[in-house]
């Protein structure tokens, strides 16, 4: 039994509609999503927290592509260009602006194998993380799932125990939350053979429409929160975990090889660097 395990980032990806904070202006949606302010922000988390993870994941066969816009500006795309060229599992694909499943699922079958038997299928944001085992874990729990997989339907295993990162007030605040469905370590396990896009699924909905294993056991995600998410973050808080900063601080290393104080510093020097260059737009 041979699993892919194939993931999609969205990165500042330019789309008619879909999303909370921008609509189906592309003229608008662009001056939105590539404001240098929010470029800087985006990029620093992404470069700082979702992508160490994915680099020292203990199973190393997996694909993850990020998508952006066409033309998305320097200096963010040769940023981007160059965190793909130095590591292996990261495939990067520009794509012309068109309603975001439409796209995503063009992102995905450049790279689906069609001679996998099964293909293991997750996303994330690019203000989020996994945790180092999460891709050992997509292939070990297939076991539980394949006798309900068919070729109609994907079987979807959720991993509900994880932390949020939030930045408020210049600092970085760190929690235990459980959440159903919030689309972090969400693997979608398709019959291979043909190309199919978990995006085609809103994340929240699933359990309505697929069958859905939910796990509880580990801290498996990171969601990031801050001033420029698309969601206004009305769901953090709601299964809030209680635990001391010293359990937090190991579950941050041992289940995610990041470290506390690093990470607050590597967030403030690109929030800093935010704000100087939306001065520098508005001087």
């Amino acid at each position: 039994m041979r699993i892919q395990v194939l993931g999609l980032c969205r990165f500042s990806m330019l789309a008619s509609g879909d999303f909370q904070t921008t609509g189906t202006d592309l003229a608008a949606n662009r001056r939105i999503l590539y404001d240098d302010h929010r470029m800087s922000r985006r990029m620093t988390w992404f470069e700082n927290l979702c992508l160490p993870p994915l680099i020292w994941q203990q199973d190393q066969n997996f694909t993850l592509v990020v998508a952006t816009g066409l033309d998305l500006p320097e200096p963010w795309i040769g940023r981007l260009r160059a965190i793909a060229e130095a590591v292996p599992q990261i495939r990067l694909e520009q794509l012309s602006p068109d309603r975001q499943a439409a796209m995503c699922r063009e992102a995905l079958s450049r790279h689906t194998d069609l001679s996998a038997d099964v293909v293991a299928q997750f996303r994330m944001d690019d203000d989020d993380a996994v945790a180092l085992d999460y891709v050992r874990r997509v292939r070990a729990d297939f076991r539980l799932v394949e006798r309900l997989l068919n070729p109609h339907h994907p079987v979807v295993v959720n991993y509900t125990n994880g932390l949020v990162a939030e930045w408020r007030h210049g600092g970085l605040r760190l929690h235990r939350e459980m959440a159903p469905n919030w689309g972090l370590a969400q693997s979608f396990y398709f019959t291979g053979g043909t190309v199919r896009s978990a995006m085609n699924y809103r994340h929240d909905k699933v359990w309505a429409k697929v069958a859905t294993l939910s796990m509880p056991d580990r801290p498996m995600w990171i969601r990031g929160h801050h001033d420029v998410n698309d969601s206004g973050g009305h769901l953090i808080g709601r299964n809030r975990l209680k635990a001391e900063d010293a359990e937090i601080d190991d579950i941050l290393g041992r289940r995610f090889g990041l470290d506390r104080a690093a990470l607050a510093a590597a967030l403030g020097e690109g929030s800093k660097a935010a704000a100087a260059q939306g001065q520098g737009r508005n001087g």
